[in-house]
């Protein structure tokens, strides 16, 4: 993650078809901060707050940088690693890349191996892509604990958004000022290429 980061936040509390179209900027990618050289699995369940149910029966398919991981144990995520969470996905490519597949074998050269590392327990950062049923039902989740996204790459999401912001965020608050929606793209694009940190918050779960 680039190391100039804004020190405001920006907080959408929007209706559920807006929270809907939000979640797909995070198939894009986005930022979190980790305890980074931890394994897999302590950074899903205990950093990211993942059920471990849901890590079992649900994530079938996990890249770390760029390989299929089949052992959540012994991969290790390491400072500006990217991470992508998937269900499972259809055809034969897709069966070949789940975790403990039949088929796994067909990619055996392409699995995650560790290479080891010196940033155990170090804080870092890494950036985590969310796919298909996942990203629907992980969404919320990642959005009320708060992302890094670049400003401008946030900017140029919400121009392009099907749901008029202006009705389909409630409050839009920069900091703790309040911030009209047909600014806030505007505002964003200003700051550049910094990130900055982001909650978007279901208007159901808030009480005003």
């Amino acid at each position: 993650m680039p190391d100039t980061i804004s020190t405001a936040a920006i907080t959408f509390i929007v209706s559920q078809q807006a929270l809907k179209e939000f979640s797909q900027i995070l198939q894009r990618g986005f930022f979190i901060r980790i305890k980074t050289g931890r394994p897999l699995e302590e950074v899903l369940v205990e950093q990211m707050g993942i059920e471990k149910r849901y890590v079992e029966e649900q994530l079938s398919t996990i890249f770390l940088d760029g390989q299929p991981v089949d052992d959540l144990h012994t991969a290790v995520v390491h400072d500006g690693s990217t991470l992508s969470l998937s269900a499972a996905m259809p055809g034969l490519a897709g069966a070949s890349m789940r975790r403990k597949g039949v088929y796994a074998s067909f990619r055996s050269t392409i699995a995650y191996r560790e290479k080891g590392g010196t940033d155990a327990g170090h804080e870092g950062s890494i950036e985590v892509k969310l796919f298909n049923l996942v990203m629907i039902d992980l969404g919320p989740h990642f959005f009320k604990r708060g992302i890094y996204l670049r400003s401008d790459t946030l900017a140029e999401f919400l121009t392009s958004m099907t749901v008029d912001i202006r009705t389909g965020c409630r409050l839009i608050l920069l900091g703790n000022r309040p911030v009209p929606g047909d600014a806030v793209a505007g505002i964003l694009k200003n700051m550049g290429t910094d990130m900055i940190e982001v909650f978007v918050i279901c208007q159901k779960d808030v009480v005003f």
